[in-house]
């Protein structure tokens, strides 16, 4: 695929999610309602034809510029209270950006937790989904003021990828604040943009924005896992004028990812980008069995590592502590314990109730070394 293949490609996306970062729409004296402006209008023009999700940074330097605060901080309290304060700040000016053509927004804020938490990821997909039928444009944000550090995507990168893999977007599109990915630093003499990436591509990363917290590896990161799930994606200057108009125009230098031919359904890319809960540890015959495409039973677990409920994502590993699977369980911590090694049979007997035969459903899972169909 060439330039030209992937913007023909673009013009027949049916929704798309369109990553906004800090450095693009704010600056030392605040938020750039000008430049909202333009996007603004930029995303009306091309939503004639397909739907928008919108995720935006920038809550945290609104809040910044409001308390006149002239340095990001890095005690996380600190973001927090900068969000808390940035985000109502952010939110009226896509509102007020948006009004003038007649267009509803709707804020929605989500966590690493809401992502990983089958249930959780649904009702967000559900919210999301709803507000597309009524028209209405969705602006995620992460949820800055109860997150902790550890949790954070990185600037909205990392969950850009996960809202377009939530609302089955076609494409994820990165407004940053240069052309796209360059050979080296581009503020350095030499420096070539990178018009097509692949994994094989050697850069040398510039510096992340003193207003976000992201910078181009998590940016690469979101479109390189898009383009495994087989999503059309690219990085793009959302700084300069109608850059949205010209990139569906094929009028814009901008770096793209190919997407994946053999990409993974929605809900198995989801599996393997969550976090694990706990670990079964299983025998020689139930690995066989999952390679051959077949559930996980309990007669094949042999061990039961940490804490979870039912409906987390676990790790399936052989007794060398190979991952096999992971997968979604249908039963707690307790009670895989309790029938481990026993046939699905007596389930019943031993827990009381059974909610189903197997531990991890095939349809649940994805194992490792083997395509899932």
């Amino acid at each position: 695929m060439d330039k030209r293949e992937f913007v023909e490609k673009l013009k027949t996306s049916k929704r798309v999610v369109i990553k906004i970062g800090s450095g693009v729409i704010s600056s030392e004296s605040g938020l750039e309602t000008e430049i909202i402006d333009n996007i603004a209008e930029n995303i009306v023009s091309i939503a004639k034809n397909r739907q928008v999700v919108i995720v935006s940074s920038g809550a945290v330097a609104g809040g910044l510029h409001a308390m006149g605060a002239k340095k990001r901080p890095t005690n996380i309290v600190h973001l927090q209270a900068f969000a808390s304060i940035g985000q109502p700040v952010l939110m009226r000016a896509y509102s007020e950006s948006f009004k003038r053509f007649s267009k509803r927004v709707a804020q929605v804020l989500i966590t690493v937790d809401d992502i990983q938490n089958r249930r959780r990821f649904i009702n967000a997909k559900n919210t999301i989904l709803t507000l597309l039928k009524w028209r209405v444009i969705p602006i995620v944000n992460e949820n800055d003021t109860v997150v902790i550090k550890e949790l954070r995507f990185g600037d909205n990168d990392i969950l850009s990828f996960h809202v377009s893999n939530l609302s089955e977007a076609d494409a994820l599109i990165i407004l940053s604040n240069v052309d796209g990915v360059y050979s080296k630093d581009p503020s350095k003499s030499g420096a070539i943009l990178v018009e097509k990436f692949d994994e094989n591509a050697q850069i040398t990363a510039g510096k992340t924005s003193r207003l976000g917290s992201g910078g181009i590896e998590t940016k690469i990161e979101a479109c390189l896992k898009a383009s495994k799930a087989g999503k059309l994606s690219c990085i793009i200057n959302g700084k300069k004028r109608d850059a949205l108009k010209k990139l569906f125009n094929g009028e814009l230098d901008f770096t793209f990812f190919e997407p994946s031919i053999e990409h993974t359904q929605s809900k198995r890319s989801w599996i393997e980008e969550c976090n694990p809960s706990g670990v079964v540890v299983i025998d020689n015959g139930a690995k066989e069995s999952l390679l051959k495409n077949k559930s996980l039973l309990p007669s094949g677990i042999v061990k039961v590592f940490g804490g979870f409920s039912r409906g987390d994502i676990i790790n399936i590993e052989d007794s060398e502590g190979n991952l096999v699977a992971k997968g979604i369980t249908n039963y707690d911590s307790s009670e895989i314990e309790r029938i481990k090694g026993q046939h699905s049979e007596r389930i019943a007997e031993i827990l009381g109730y059974k909610y189903s035969n197997d531990v991890v459903h095939i349809d649940n899972m994805v194992v490792m070394g083997r395509k899932n169909e």
